[in-house]
């Protein structure tokens, strides 16, 4: 009998040893969800943290930002290795090339941690869901009805469009239904779509360049963070700030609303990126516990906290947690982000 339960005691050590790690679900006090961004220098990476720390305290776990200090989807791809390989309980993507990250985050699935997207989504082979701030559609189209009220209501002339980068799949999108809202201005021309890579001194340049290839530029919209300001800042640099060409775009408050104090800068929108943060790290929470298994129709519920609701993911397979909101000279000071 005694060689019997030692026999079963190594074959029950045997099994937990041959266990995958990252396979069994995480517990509140060891729950940990690494969110790769797109780069650390980025202020809007801050709120989405800020959101996803107040969720922590709420619940128990950590969460930790980690990425390049420039944009790179090579250095996001060895981020996410790194973490895979420390088995880390959950990992919140917010890529910078949606198909270059698909790899990785396939692998990092296999090793145990439990993957997502949130703020940029990958090809839909990399991840089961992603977490969405608004529908890129409402985004883009929010961006269009901003410029053209700028612009009069009835918009006429020239437009460009600085974006980020020509992979980043988020913006892509929002320009999309950007230029689709614009076919209802007939007079409205998109002449030219530029790149400052989420980088300050290169989306400057790339304005200062499209101020001189079209000395009529009438308008700009920038779906870019800190891309937006660098357009306002070289706006005036040339003398076409102050409204002498109208701007919308999307960046966070605390280096862009100068450019709104100012007249720059008429339309000047985001969403709640804390409140991105706070449904991500609770998505992330739930989907390592075993609570949702990352598929359309799975839902999870917030009873009390800062944002309580019941949050789904939809037949996209998008958990969408807001709508567009637009900073004004009255409601900036309220979003300390």
């Amino acid at each position: 009998m005694r060689n019997l339960r030692i026999g079963l005691l190594a074959a029950a050590a045997i099994a937990v040893v041959a266990l995958p790690q990252g396979t069994r679900s995480a517990r509140a006090d060891d729950f940990e969800l690494a969110m790769v961004i797109k780069e650390t220098t980025n202020p809007y990476y801050n709120a989405t943290l800020k959101g996803a720390q107040i969720a922590a305290k709420e619940t128990g776990g950590t969460n930790k930002n980690y990425g390049p200090t420039q944009s790179s989807a090579q250095a996001q791809v060895e981020l996410i290795n790194n973490l895979a390989d420390r088995h880390v309980a959950a990992i919140a993507v917010a890529p910078s090339d949606p198909d270059a990250v698909v790899p990785a985050m396939k692998r990092a699935q296999k090793l145990g941690s439990k993957v997502m997207t949130f703020d940029a989504d990958s090809g839909a082979e990399g991840r089961p869901f992603f977490v969405n701030q608004a529908t890129s559609d409402s985004i883009g189209r929010y961006g269009a009805v901003l410029l053209a009220k700028a612009m009069g209501g009835t918009p006429k002339g020239k437009i460009a469009i600085v974006s980020a980068q020509p992979t980043a799949a988020n913006q892509n999108l929002w320009i999309e239904s950007f230029k689709d809202e614009m076919k209802k201005y007939p007079d409205v021309e998109i002449v030219d779509t530029v790149y400052g890579y989420d980088n300050e001194q290169k989306a400057f340049d790339a304005t200062v360049a499209l101020t001189t290839k079209y000395p009529d530029l009438a308008g700009i919209f920038a779906p870019t963070c800190p891309g937006l300001p660098a357009v306002a800042r070289a706006l005036e640099s040339v003398d076409k700030g102050h409204g002498k060409i109208k701007v919308s775009g999307n960046c966070v408050p605390t280096i862009t609303s100068k450019y709104m104090l100012d007249g720059t800068i008429e339309g000047f929108y985001l969403w709640d990126p804390i409140k991105l943060g706070y449904v991500t790290y609770y998505a992330a929470k739930n989907f390592a516990e075993g609570k949702i298994a990352g598929k359309p129709g799975d839902s999870f519920t917030v009873k009390e906290g800062k944002w309580p609701g019941t949050y789904t993911i939809g037949d996209n397979g998008q958990i969408i947690t807001g709508e567009p909101l637009q900073f004004t000279k009255d409601n900036y000071k309220d979003y300390d982000f």
